[in-house]
């Protein structure tokens, strides 16, 4: 099947600290956003990737791309105020005309694997939508809004979400639309077709697929990165 791939950064990394937003910060001698784009440009399934950003780093991103050989980076386009608004404007780029699935990923995850995007689309071919999902290590809590604990839930029937989500593209495209005729707000993308009444499935992530949000994430990146690569040399 004929997959695209959005990669959103449209974030301005106030989390972050620091003027250059998060996707830009280097990685090992390379932005972020660029070992993300190298990860799912490496797959053959792969047609086409969309990516959009901040209108103030809108030409910074257009001339880092140029700066790197990617064809499969069709289209950059201007991002919305939530990053829901961000894929929605994504969804309506002409590239992802072809596409059958279209698969949704955060551009400061880098380390999503070749063997881990491949699975996500042979179930998504499957099921139709299906998303990355860990079970928690420590106990989870349900708490109120005065801090006090209402249950303690079994972890069992936890799943803490990941990107790459997968859907076929009449749902992701039905969900978006959807939730923007009624002003519905989700989380993720698999909120929204959950909304809209589709079936969401989760299959394992994995947790050096981590998401960097922050300095410490940063650091804990470079070891992942340093430790992949000693694996594969």
């Amino acid at each position: 099947m004929k997959v695209s791939v959005i990669i959103t950064a449209g974030g301005k990394g106030e989390r972050f600290g620091g003027d250059l937003p998060k996707q830009f910060i280097e990685l090992k001698g390379k932005p972020i956003i660029i070992h993300t784009i190298e990860a799912f440009s490496a797959i053959e399934e792969v047609e086409s990737i969309v990516i959009p950003v901040h209108s103030e780093w809108f030409t910074y991103t257009k001339e880092l791309l140029a700066k790197y050989t990617f064809s499969k980076v069709i289209d950059v386009v201007v991002g919305g105020r939530e990053r829901q608004d961000s894929v929605f404007n994504a969804l309506q780029s002409k590239v992802l005309e072809e596409a059958e699935i279209v698969m949704v990923h955060d551009s400061v995850r880098p380390f999503v694997d070749a063997k881990t995007i491949k699975k996500l689309i042979e179930q998504t071919e499957d099921y139709g939508a299906v998303v990355l999902g860990n079970m928690p290590k420590d106990p989870v809590k349900e708490v109120n809004g005065k801090s006090e604990i209402i249950k303690t839930i079994q972890r069992n029937r936890i799943a803490i979400s990941q990107t790459p989500q997968s859907f076929w593209k009449e749902i992701i495209t039905t969900a978006y639309q959807k939730a923007r005729e009624v002003n519905y707000i989700g989380s993720d993308s698999s909120q929204l077709a959950e909304f809209a009444g589709y079936k969401v499935f989760v299959i394992e992530g994995s947790e050096l697929n981590i998401k960097i949000t922050t300095q410490f994430d940063l650091k804990l990146a470079a070891l992942i990165y340093e430790e992949m690569n000693n694996k594969n040399n």
